[in-house]
């Protein structure tokens, strides 16, 4: 036992309905946690006095601070700032894996105290319903990193600070439990107590001690992390005894929500709602219409009684709870997309749309987020920063949804028919996940056009838990297993810009996807990273040279690869060069990366992200975060900005830091490139402009860069922007080449280079207009062509066809089959070019006779050399024997008369 209980007077006992240990004050047959205990706060407060949400967050600070804890300010919520495991936070102590969980960097107080926004999506489905999940909730943490030097405080002070805590807002210690539990997530784990009020877990308290390893067992670790989460929501929640967490904690915008609707609170129903769902462990039940029957039935209601007062007051705290959690997700910058945490705002974002429209709201997303962006700004500063930024992508997103759902209406229709066709009555549950995955169409919507068509939908009641715990977790960094055993390779183009030429020892030879490296004690060749090629170029070795084709580091070994035969150089010494001219382009573009991201966050905003980058010879390219198109005059002004800070030939910084030294001075803007391993990290400083990250080669001075030119700019996916740019000679180039461009367009029209647009649109505009005209006529003799056609159709099998060739193009040849079948002039058309070109039609009659025109086109296309098909309505094919016309033709014929 925990000498702290003793002290404290608590008793060591044993659930008998769960038969969990747990510690209480007093004799108990229950561990005081549903569902061996109900909910005892509705209605009636287990505090002294009721706390708003932010009073609580401000007296659990006040606390701690007392006890001599130090409060830092909120980390993001997009983890991926500085891990590369996870998109989202989803527990205070995310904030500090791995890299402070395991030692590599100092903690930026310890003990500290922060109350963290956490955004969970694993239950998103449950909230609203019970009461009591949220997307996004704020856990208040006391933490701290205990190492062998300092060790600060274990269990027992951790339990005494939580008692200590819950005593100080009133609540009654007698009726505090701690149960005895196990915690894991994010990759550590260890014992823990979980800490109950009156049927509700309030805090859990966690003893860090082991890495989880990916096969699942157990690692201890040096580091002893005490990692306390305190649901600040649900302590605010039965401070106050509502119905529901969501009245305690968004009160002012369920008030206005209801003025909005004119929906109005049933509290009897709400709260033994939230009594009942308390009792059940939700976060395993996929079907909630179980909980709702639980609660009719309690009430004496039919389930329709109960969905017509509840759903509705469901709606508003979904809306409620939606918007509180995008709110974060955009300020900290998440831009939604169709991928990885862009994904998961997305999905937030869209189900406040269906939720609005199921309460038949007027109003925009805009216009309801801007209500709960005024309750947030008055407690978070950063979100008021950012207003005009979530006001313009949520107006965006709102047009985009609507764009989608247009769209997706026919591609909904299309994979019904052809379920119907494969003898299916119900879609299946892959194929409603896909559509809402791979277009964006919600489930509701999905069902709605299904019911049109007397077609089956089932929609599981925890659908978007399931295709949001696809997306929580980035999988696509995928560590690589090889291992080399060698001493670490000596990087001299880092204490040397200008070296180009080396002597080396060769320590091994390693074999890796059938190819052979060289690993050397020093190299100045750079291993490719960071989006940056390797360098190229040669060793000698006793007056043979070998080119080096390749290089990469892998454990911080560099491994040279070498295409011939080099088991002889081992042990030897080696001179090695690399390709200067092909090095200083390489370095001109990785630093003029860096001044057009700078700019690009000037131009376009604070949220502007490095998502990706490729760095190359002739052109690279830089992958940014943004939530629209990049407008001409916003790229010319990128593109002016960088080369502004070329012209002042700033001298670049460039030192060697340990991580938590690095993070303090310059925050998570130093991980833009990506997450860089290690405790001590490369920053790559541009004073006044720019610092990151980066291990790259770089110039000395933003001089030496020479003149940046944007070549163009493309959306690569929803939500990312790439600038394609070229630098230095590259440039130079790259202008030269279009000025060429300009000057042989400007000798066709004969015209001066400044009149060449005004020429253009001229020749244009007349030839729109003359095309215009020719199609006119083209129809004109169409006609003619077809009303001389018609005494040529012919009776075969009872059907009416038409078999001719004609001196027409291949749009013709449709226009004047299609003219026939659906016309009713003919009921099967066969027409052929002297070009090569066949096209068949057939009308309904000759469909419901099995005529199959897609066959008949194929296999007569082959008469001509090639191939054809189509619909059964309409047919083409071709093929270059247009010589053998009439033969396709007649085999076509022959084909229906058999």
């Amino acid at each position: 036992m925990v000498e702290i209980f003793k002290e404290l007077g608590y008793i060591k006992q044993t659930c008998k309905t769960c038969g969990n240990e747990f510690y209480s004050q007093v004799e108990r047959d229950t561990c005081g946690d549903a569902p061996c205990d109900e909910y005892e706060f509705i209605g009636n407060p287990a505090t002294d006095k009721p706390y708003t949400l932010y009073e609580i967050q401000q007296v659990f600070r006040e606390f701690l601070e007392k006890e001599g804890h130090t409060h830092i300010p909120r980390y993001p919520i997009l983890a991926k700032r500085w891990r590369d495991d996870v998109f989202l936070v989803g527990a205070s102590i995310f904030c500090f894996q791995p890299w402070v969980t395991s030692g590599l960097v100092k903690p930026p107080a310890n003990p500290l105290e922060l109350a963290q926004p956490s955004v969970r999506l694993n239950d998103v489905d449950n909230v609203g319903r019970t009461g009591r999940h949220m997307t996004c909730f704020t856990m208040g943490t006391h933490t701290v990193i205990n190492t062998e030097d300092d060790f600060i405080y274990w269990e027992d002070e951790t339990i005494r600070l939580c008692h200590e805590f819950f005593k100080y807002i009133g609540i009654n210690t007698e009726e505090i439990t701690f149960i005895k539990s196990w915690w894991k997530g994010g990759g550590n784990e260890g014992p823990c107590y979980e800490v109950c009020v009156r049927g509700v877990e309030l805090a859990t308290l966690v003893f860090i001690q082991y890495k989880t390893l990916e096969n699942g067992e157990m690692e201890e670790i040096p580091i002893k992390v005490v990692d306390t989460g305190y649901g600040l929501e649900r302590i605010a929640w039965i401070s106050q005894g509502t119905p529901t967490a969501y009245d305690a904690c968004f009160g002012p915008v369920i008030d206005k929500l209801k003025e909005l609707t004119g929906v109005t609170l049933n509290e009897d129903i709400l709260g033994r709602n939230a009594q009942i769902a308390g009792m059940m462990d939700i976060e395993d039940i996929g079907d909630l219409k179980e909980l709702r029957q639980k609660v009719a039935d309690s009430l004496g209601l039919t389930l329709d009684e109960l969905l017509e007062f509840a759903e509705p007051m469901e709606a508003i705290y979904i809306i409620a709870d939606h918007t509180r959690c995008l709110a974060f997700m955009l300020t900290d910058g998440i831009i939604p997309s169709n991928v990885k945490e862009g994904y998961l705002a997305r999905l937030v974002l869209r189900r406040t749309i269906r939720f609005m429209k199921e309460l038949n709201m007027s109003e925009s997303l805009a216009d309801v987020m801007a209500i709960q962006l005024d309750f947030l700004t008055k407690f978070y500063p950063e979100i008021e920063e950012s207003k005009d930024h979530i006001m313009n992508i949520i107006s965006l997103e709102e047009e985009r949804y609507q764009t989608t759902i247009n769209k997706g209406r026919s591609t909904v229709k299309r994979s019904i028919k052809k379920l119907k066709k494969d003898g299916q009555s119900e879609m299946p549950l892959d194929m409603l996940i896909d559509l809402y995955d791979a277009h964006g169409l919600p489930p509701e919507t999905v069902e709605e056009i299904a019911n049109s068509l007397d077609f089956k939908v089932n929609i599981p009641d925890n659908f978007f838990t399931l295709v949001a715990n696809e997306h929580e977790v980035d999988k696509s960094n995928k560590k690589d297993s090889f291992e080399v055993d060698y001493p670490e390779t000596d990087l001299l183009f880092y204490k040397d810009f200008n070296q180009k030429e080396f002597d080396a020892e060769v320590l091994g030879l390693v074999e890796k996807d059938g190819k052979k490296a060289l690993v050397f004690d020093r190299t100045v060749f750079y291993p490719e990273g960071g989006g940056q090629p390797s360098d190229l170029g040669t060793i000698e070795y006793d007056g043979k040279t070998f080119d080096v084709t390749y290089a990469e580091k892998v454990n911080n070994v560099v491994l040279h690869y070498v295409d011939e035969d080099i088991e002889e150089l081992v042990g030897k010494t080696i001179s090695g060069k690399i390709d200067w001219d092909r090095r200083i382009t390489l370095a001109r573009h990785h630093t003029a990366t860096h001044l057009i991201v700078a700019s690009a966050r000037e131009v376009l905003g604070e949220h502007i992200w490095q998502a990706g980058a490729q760095k190359g010879v002739s052109r690279s390219r830089i992958d940014l975060s943004h939530y629209k198109r990049i407008s001409q005059v916003e790229l010319d002004e990128i593109e002016r900005r960088a080369n502004e800070y070329v012209m002042e030939n700033i001298p670049l910084d460039i030192q060697f830091h340990s991580r938590d030294e690095a993070e303090q001075l310059y925050g998570f803007k130093l991980y833009q490139g990506g997450i860089v391993p290690g405790k001590i990290i490369r920053v790559v400083k541009i004073p006044g402009v720019d610092v990151q990250a980066c291990a790259g080669t770089h110039v000395l001075n933003t001089g030496a860069i020479g003149p940046i030119k944007i070549n163009k700019t493309e959306r690569v996916q929803d939500g990312v922007e790439r600038i394609d740019f070229s630098a230095g000679l590259a440039a130079v180039d790259s202008i030269q080449n279009e000025n060429r461009l300009l000057r042989e367009s400007s000798a066709i029209f004969k015209v001066d280079d400044d009149q060449l647009p005004k020429t253009c649109d001229r020749f244009f505009s007349e030839w729109k207009s003359q095309k215009n005209e020719i199609d006119k006529l083209k129809s004109q003799i169409a006609s003619l062509k077809m009303n001389s056609l018609t005494d040529n159709v012919c009776e075969i099998n009872g059907l009416g066809v038409l078999r001719e060739l004609i001196d027409a193009d291949f749009k013709e040849l449709q226009k004047i089959a299609t003219d026939f079948t659906d016309n009713g002039k003919a009921d099967i058309v066969f027409i052929g070019n002297n070009d090569g070109k066949i096209v068949g039609s057939a009308s309904n009659k000759a469909i419901d006779n099995e005529i199959k025109i897609n066959d008949i086109i194929k296999e007569a296309a082959q008469v001509l050399g090639g191939g054809g098909g189509g619909r059964l309505t309409l047919a083409q094919g071709a093929g270059p024997k247009a010589e053998n016309m009439e033969s396709a033709l007649d085999k076509a014929v022959d084909l229906i008369k058999n």
